[in-house]
């Protein structure tokens, strides 16, 4: 989309088809993490994210309008609180405040879920973030659905030090027109590369004529160039 084009450029991800599970999720974000620290990045940050949230507490509260939940979803995206209640959606605003550290926001998100409802997901999250330990920094916005319009339970967003906008993108969606759950992530290759470290240059030797071919071999192992 135009709003960002830069996904539709070039792209490098992985995608495991078959499963969705807390399992499945753990692989995936931590197989991201390691992606991007070995791209030479720093300062690295996931942020959690439960795309279907608005619409699981709509159907189990039984009050699932889809005008209403549209409504509310638009503006727990935009953080407005006034616009929340003016949308019938005051019982969510708790949602706005149970983001940041997810140290501090799960919580925050555990309080909200009074009846149990989001039980079995923010116990997934637990677990996730436990994986991921202390290899990144972990921050929870269960409400943000920008770029996650196809995910289903879980979505997660990818920063690092010195690069504008996310680093990519992932989560757990149904493979287009079958039921086939999957769990994948997008790196952003082009925003990637503005940001990883430039590599050495290569040394260049000069050899002599009737040099030793074993020692050419071992400079050029060492990534010399003669």
């Amino acid at each position: 989309r135009q709003l960002d084009p830069a996904r539709e450029r070039l792209q490098l991800g992985a995608e495991l088809i078959g499963a969705d599970t807390v399992a499945a999720v753990s692989e995936v974000v931590v197989l991201a993490l390691e992606a991007l620290g070995a791209a030479g990045l720093t300062g690295i940050s996931v942020d959690f994210t439960l795309p279907d949230l608005v619409d699981t507490l709509a159907v189990q509260g039984g009050d699932f309008d889809a005008e209403k939940v549209e409504a509310i979803r638009r503006e727990l995206d935009t953080k407005d609180a006034g616009g929340l209640k003016a949308a019938g959606g005051e019982a969510y605003l708790p949602l706005l405040y149970a983001t940041g550290p997810i140290a501090e926001a799960l919580p925050k998100l555990r309080d909200f879920d009074a009846d149990g409802v989001l039980s079995t997901r923010l116990d997934g999250l637990e677990a996730v973030a436990a994986r991921v330990g202390e290899s990144a920094r972990i921050t929870l916005d269960p409400t943000e659905r920008h770029g996650f319009e196809y995910q289903s339970w879980f979505g997660f967003t990818l920063y690092a030090e010195g690069l504008r906008g996310a680093a990519g993108r992932g989560g757990t969606y149904r493979i287009g027109g079958t039921d086939e759950a999957a769990t994948g992530f997008t790196l952003f290759v082009d925003r990637l590369a503005e940001a990883v470290p430039e590599t050495e240059a290569p040394r260049t030797v000069y050899l002599p004529l009737g040099h030793d071919p074993a020692v050419a071999a071992r400079l050029r192992e060492e990534g010399c160039i003669h």
